[in-house]
């Protein structure tokens, strides 16, 4: 179990520079705030493409902000209606802090490596942290929100994965999952993965 982890992490952490990385050419799409522009390119985008998990969630913050400034895009069905307006103002807000979290800068990313890899080999029984892999294999991006005596959010892309190093302790995790809340309390006191989808109420997860 432990071995698989590690690599599902390594794997991580060679992707995530591909989805961060900025191109000198000015007609990069990861720039784009053209909503044809970037649909196309997902229309032909290899499905292991990283570019589309930053693409998506632009593309989804991109058409709710055209639908509330009243731009001719095409409209969801009406039975999805109803659910959108409800709750179309918290999904603008977390689909920008979503970008936001997913989107770090070199610097935040080499940190965090450091800090995972720190982890990882270090086998102290006494080490006050921990990592938190969460797998989301649910139709819809989320951020994983960590409350404890120290607070963490993390973006977590639909149908992908991301981790944390959090300091040990007892946590409640919480996030919005294609309209439903999840809601869990976890003790971690060792290396966790979390996996969470679209009909389940309570995660699976898996300690190593």
């Amino acid at each position: 179990m432990r071995n698989k982890l590690l690599m599902s992490l390594l794997l991580l952490i060679l992707a995530l520079p591909k989805m961060i990385c900025a191109q000198g050419n000015s007609n990069n799409i990861l720039k784009s705030n053209n909503i044809q522009e970037i649909e196309n390119y997902l229309k032909i985008a290899h499905p292991d493409d990283p570019k589309r998990m930053v693409l998506k969630p632009r593309l989804v913050a991109l058409k709710n902000k055209a639908w509330t400034e009243g731009k001719n895009i095409p409209k969801p069905k009406e039975s999805t209606m109803n659910n959108i307006v409800i709750t179309q103002k918290p999904v603008i807000d977390e689909s920008q802090e979503f970008n936001r979290l997913i989107m770090l800068t070199p610097q935040e990313h080499s940190g965090k490596t450091v800090k995972l890899l720190n982890t990882m080999f270090n086998e102290d029984i006494d080490s006050n942290e921990a990592i938190l892999l969460f797998k989301n294999q649910s139709d819809c991006n989320l951020i994983l929100r960590i409350h404890g005596k120290e607070n963490y959010s993390m973006a977590v892309p639909t149908h992908g994965e991301n981790f944390i190093v959090v300091n040990k302790d007892s946590y409640n995790l919480t996030a919005n999952v294609c309209h439903s809340s999840y809601s869990s309390y976890k003790e971690v006191r060792k290396g966790m993965v979390i996996t969470i989808a679209n009909s389940q109420n309570r995660p699976e997860n898996n300690i190593f």
